[in-house]
């Protein structure tokens, strides 16, 4: 039987380097890893082929092989790679040396090892210390050491040929991205310019130069008898002009550019072109029931994610920096925000903190509760200092079985513990809101 030593047009597989491999990567921390192989110098007999090219945490269970012009017959997966602390255990009754810290070193046969001890017998004694006083232990030579794990094939070559090629597609954690955006505000035009980009990182032991990456959004159920369906990722969607295709219910971003992710680093790209979007600047201010406090307003953006506002792309969740465009043409940063999955035509609403010069008061005038009732009066005052209007969202929150009475403004019930106050307040003015709240039980 002839054994074949994997090529993958390349010479360097000593440096655990992956070629031209197509990766398609989870939230979670997984990867689907499509890799071409090659194998050369092949007969028409019976082979067995072998590939050692894995990253640390590929998952076991799940690599497969694909040929182009043989069928594969078995498959094994060693993964009995050299450890030296689980190896211990193979030198039971075997003669070592030991070397303590600060101490001589002493030889003996090894009668027990445990996760913090280990025991030797001497001539005469025998002594048991500490795997943590270890400064050395000197063993004879392991044989058949394995340092990497490694795939195994046998396989029937179809017809004289002198290469075997095909693909081996696998999972393995290592791998992981997450979204990051950037919102530039143009104040002078009220609109903004919003760059959607994706940080990939490489955790994993294996350089993969000449990568096609695929990013996933959406959280797949990794559970027990629910793998990926790999035979069906393998396989891309037919991609938009956006780079994005659809998985299921999951979508796929496709990155138009191979890449290089050499391990332990962390590459960022552009998920879309940027965009110039509008949006809505809403000042916001919440309380509950019986509270009062004075304080800035928080600073809300809501940005509708529609074909009319140049986008209606699906947004990944992730983090986004909030910046504004200065009249001498320099950016300064005002905030940042997490945003969830954003659907197309939902809207994503984002927050830069506090506002400086947007101020609201709340004062409970009245309150009076009886055996049967309770009842409180809310006065709510917004000072907006700025030199333009304001547009103010007031959040009240109520709880039980309540009414409202003698409010001086138009609300809206938003659910059965939540009313909103939508005013405008003119520059460097105020504007009050009062409205008085009802409880009555049995």
């Amino acid at each position: 039987m002839k054994h074949l030593i994997a090529i993958l047009f390349f010479f360097s597989a000593s440096f655990s380097q992956s070629l031209y491999a197509n990766l398609t990567i989870y939230k979670d921390g997984q990867a689907l890893i499509k890799q071409p192989v090659f194998w050369e110098d092949v007969d028409s007999d019976q082979n067995v082929i072998i590939w050692d090219v894995l990253p640390k945490g590929i998952v076991y269970s799940s690599p497969f092989l694909s040929l182009e012009n043989a069928n594969v017959l078995i498959q094994s997966f060693n993964k009995d790679v050299f450890h030296f602390s689980d190896r211990l255990y193979d030198y039971l009754g075997t003669k070592v040396e030991i070397k303590l810290i600060n101490s001589n070193d002493m030889t003996g046969t090894l009668i027990e090892v445990t996760d913090k001890t280990l025991t030797i017998q001497r001539r005469r004694s025998l002594i048991s210390f500490n795997r943590d006083r270890v400064d050395y232990i000197n063993v004879p030579s392991a044989d058949n050491v394995q340092f990497k794990p490694t795939l195994k094939w046998t396989i029937e070559v179809e017809q004289e040929a002198d290469t075997i090629a095909g693909n081996l597609t696998y999972l393995s954690s290592g791998f992981s991205w997450n979204a990051n955006y950037r919102f530039i505000i143009n104040p002078r035009i009220n609109e903004a310019q919003f760059i959607a980009e994706a940080s990939i990182n490489n955790d994993s032991n294996i350089n993969f130069e000449n990568a096609a990456v695929s990013l996933v959004e959406g959280k797949l159920n990794m559970g027990r008898g629910s793998d990926i369906p790999l035979k069906s990722l393998s396989n891309k969607s037919t991609i938009s002009p956006s780079g994005r295709s659809e998985l299921g219910d999951y979508h796929i971003f496709n990155i138009d550019t191979d890449m290089s992710l050499i391990t332990k680093e962390t590459i960022v790209t552009r998920l879309y072109p940027s965009r110039n979007v509008s949006f809505n600047k809403t000042y916001i201010f919440e309380n509950e029931e019986k509270g009062q406090k004075e304080e800035p307003l928080s600073v809300e953006y809501d940005i509708p994610n529609t074909s009319e506002n140049n986008l209606g792309l699906p947004l990944p969740k992730g983090e986004i920096q909030i910046y504004q465009l200065l009249d001498n043409g320099s950016i300064e940063f005002i905030g940042k925000d997490q945003i969830n999955q954003i659907p197309r035509n939902e809207t994503a609403n984002i927050s830069s903190g506090k506002a400086f010069d947007v101020l609201g008061s709340r004062t409970v005038l009245n309150y009076d509760r009886q055996q049967k009732s309770e009842e409180a009066s809310i006065s709510i005052t917004i000072k907006n200092l700025k030199m333009e209007p304001a547009d103010v969202r007031l959040v009240e929150h109520i709880y039980g079985d309540w009414v409202i009475r003698n409010a001086s403004s138009d609300y809206r019930k938003v659910d059965a513990s939540t009313i909103h106050f939508i005013i405008s307040v003119p520059k460097e003015s105020s504007r009050t809101i009062t409205y008085t709240f009802r409880k009555e039980w049995k």
